[in-house]
């Protein structure tokens, strides 16, 4: 879509107002006064109401900057949510738990967010955002390389995420992490003081483990007072 274009001015001026998807009638409301092309017609060119948006949020923030996702949020989201688009035009970013704290920290990060709870088999709960900056923000870090970043408050998010707790073979806690960046995080993970532990492939993931007197070593840095975190996580690993 070009920034030149009515269809873009008139979307650009609904969302700058309002920060939230323009919806057909905001759209068709304006075009009537400027007699310019109708939403059908819009509609007919692109497809569907949500290809539109997507064309122009993609114009829009190639053209004024992508918005910043911070790094906790970035690292507790990566490989666990998902952008879902309906083609009426309905957007949002999906992320299932059923770690009720994790949710709330995370839709702490979110101006427009819904939980619901879900029962199939297994009760979860169904985190679902609208907030379009931040959905635009991940799906942009998620294409941006490298994906991963290497600062504290982002390798603590994954962990939050996409870890969990079991017993080692002597019986003390330790801490298995999965999913595609593993193999970054052990290298982070190392640096900053715990053990070289293997890094296993698991059909296209991986997982490691990170020992009790690892996670002593580095739980002060990883964990500091009065870091944004999952505080049951932290608890655990301050008492190993």
């Amino acid at each position: 879509m070009n920034p030149d274009e009515p269809v873009f001015e008139i979307l650009a001026l609904v969302w700058e107002a309002k920060r939230r998807l323009p919806k057909v009638s905001d759209y068709r409301r304006i075009a009537r006064k400027r007699q310019t092309e109708s939403p059908d017609h819009v509609i007919q060119r692109y497809g569907t109401w949500s290809r539109v948006l997507e064309d122009f949020f993609q114009a829009y923030f190639t053209l004024h900057g992508y918005p910043t996702i911070p790094d906790y949020l970035f690292g507790a989201l990566f490989s666990r949510a998902k952008v879902v688009r309906d083609k009426r035009g309905r957007w949002y970013l999906r992320f299932v738990s059923d770690d009720t704290t994790q949710i709330e920290i995370l839709r702490s990060f979110m101006r427009r967010s819904a939980a619901t709870l879900v029962n199939r088999g297994k009760p979860s709960l169904y985190l679902r955002c609208y907030d379009v900056d931040l959905i635009c923000a991940y799906e942009h870090a998620c294409k941006t390389e490298p994906v991963f970043r290497p600062t504290v408050d982002f390798v603590r998010g994954y962990i939050d995420t996409h870890s969990h707790f079991r017993k080692d073979p002597s019986g003390r806690d330790r801490l298995t992490l999965t999913g595609p960046l593993v193999p970054e995080c052990h290298d982070f993970l190392v640096a900053l003081g715990a053990r070289n532990t293997r890094v296993s492939r698991v059909k296209d993931s991986y997982r490691m483990n990170v020992h009790a007197g690892s996670l002593r070593r580095i739980r002060e840095a990883l964990y500091p007072p009065g870091c944004v975190c999952n505080p049951e996580i932290r608890a655990r690993i301050f008492t190993v």
